[in-house]
């Protein structure tokens, strides 16, 4: 049996917000370990109830939701030219020394990583280990390792770099430089994610299907998601979530699914009335967004039921040209249809609203206008979704080909708060206008909310082969 010690790095970023912050690869890596035999610790750079150092408190949190403790550090030469603090989130370091110094000397250990631009958090765990323990071997995984893993192994100062879905990798891993051999046959996908590893911060984030069916330009999801599309069995869920709230106390749970409620009739609606039968008295959020196509009176109902309260659906832009270029995910006819379900099903503006993406390359201001106005007609908010170049995307292609960064850049130019592909006037000018639709939706009367055929935009449905094509396909 080895010791194996995974860790959740800080954040360096202008700015960051805990919306149900999980790390639930490395998780679903632990959880694989332990059930291998071998003994697995946490240390949380996000913890923000660690009794040491609690993280700012705000009326205005909910859910879960919140901020967390920030350092001022100076910028790195490549982002000296943007007008901005710079900072690191999470733990105070020398909380982070005092949890290496309650740990046993590990025998290996798993860092792992999110945003490509948030590598410098990665980066200080691995050097803090490396002077505490340089004979330890240590293991760098997740996002960026997997989008940018020649620039991980160049730089992390990490002994190994996993790419991919990292449960077996990583046991391999561990077991290879322990000298041990356990857990060869194991089907990491029944396995939950150790949640009782992370200190209960309130919530949990729960994954009822890796991949998604679709292939969005700007989406690196095939990518980490090799795989494909792989669903879940919806029994098993409901367990987990039974688990998550029963026994670990979480209030709410938020879904990272990419691709919620494709085929809902087998997966979503037995997860639901899993859910509802149970009795659990739980909050359900969806912050990754939902596609609005598949939502109809009855599941929003059921939704509703189980006890939805956070509703973000993916519009990204309103216009039917660039919805047919995207594969016609969704179109103004299905996504008023949606909005219309939500609201007989009894949610509201406050519980509603829509991921717009601003800030992609070539992208017209005056069409995303055209897309907020279509959503605020709709009586719901606008969530405006800065675009980040992906590497391996063939949006990150465009933005290449277009000279808007280069192959070689340093991820942290793959910033989206920095507008890396937009120049940022004009986007930022609009944001204030969508601010300013937001409230003035909020300061409406429920009752005057629409609820009948007048929401429906007059324009022909549109639904694309290649989509009623993948749908079959996914059944």
């Amino acid at each position: 049996m080895a010791r194996v010690l995974c860790i959740n790095p800080w954040i360096y970023d202008f700015a960051a917000y805990n919306l149900w912050i999980e790390p639930l690869g490395l998780l679903s890596v632990a959880a694989v370990l332990r059930r291998a035999g071998h003994e697995v610790s946490l240390i949380d750079c996000l913890d923000r109830h660690h009794p040491a150092a609690p993280a700012p408190r705000s009326r205005r949190d909910a859910y879960g939701c919140g901020h967390f403790t920030k350092v001022e550090v100076r910028k790195p030469a490549v982002l000296a030219h943007v007008p901005r603090r710079w900072g690191r989130y999470g733990l105070p370091g020398d909380v982070f020394e005092a949890e290496l110094d309650a740990q046993p000397r590990p025998d290996a250990v798993l860092v792992t990583s999110m945003m490509t631009y948030w590598y410098p958090g990665p980066f200080e765990v691995i050097r803090r280990l490396k002077e505490r323990w340089p004979d330890v071997p240590v293991a760098l995984g997740g996002v960026y390792a997997t989008l940018c893993p020649h620039h991980a192994r160049a730089h992390s100062g990490a002994d190994a770099v996993l790419t991919g879905p990292g449960e077996m990798q990583a046991l391999q891993w561990v077991n290879c430089v322990t000298g041990e051999s356990r857990g060869g046959e194991l089907d990491p996908t029944d396995v939950f994610p150790a949640h009782d590893l992370r200190r209960s911060q309130g919530y949990v984030a729960i994954q009822t299907a890796r991949g998604c069916p679709f292939r969005c330009p700007y989406c690196a999801v095939h990518l980490l998601a090799p795989g494909g599309f792989a669903p879940r069995a919806p029994q098993r869920v409901v367990e987990e979530i039974a688990w998550c709230v029963e026994t670990l106390g979480a209030q709410d749970v938020a879904f990272y699914d990419d691709a919620l409620l494709v085929n809902a009739d087998q997966h979503m609606h037995p997860i639901l009335d899993g859910v509802i039968e149970r009795g659990l008295r739980v909050r359900f959020h969806t912050p990754n967004g939902l596609h609005a196509r598949f939502i109809d009176q009855r599941l929003a109902h059921k939704m509703r039921r189980a006890g939805f309260v956070t509703i973000r659906l993916g519009l990204e832009t309103a216009d039917p040209d660039e919805q047919r270029r995207e594969g016609g995910k969704v179109d103004q006819h299905s996504f008023a249809r949606a909005v219309q379900a939500l609201f007989a099903a009894g949610f509201s503006p406050r519980d509603v609203a829509a991921y717009v993406l601003i800030g992609r390359p070539g992208q017209s201001v005056e069409r995303v206008r055209a897309t907020v106005a279509f959503a605020h007609r709709l009586g719901i908010r606008v969530q405006p979704a800065q675009f980040a170049p992906i590497p391996g995307t063939p949006e990150w292609r465009a933005a290449i080909a277009a000279g808007r960064i280069t192959a070689e850049a340093d991820p942290l130019l793959h910033n989206n708060s920095i507008y890396p592909c937009a120049e940022p006037q004009a986007w930022e000018e609009l944001k204030q206008e969508i601010r300013q639709g937001n409230q003035a939706i909020l300061s409406r009367l429920e009752d005057d909310l629409p609820s009948d055929q007048s929401i429906l935009p007059r324009i022909p449905a549109y639904r694309s082969q290649e989509h009623t094509d993948l749908l079959h396909h996914s059944a």
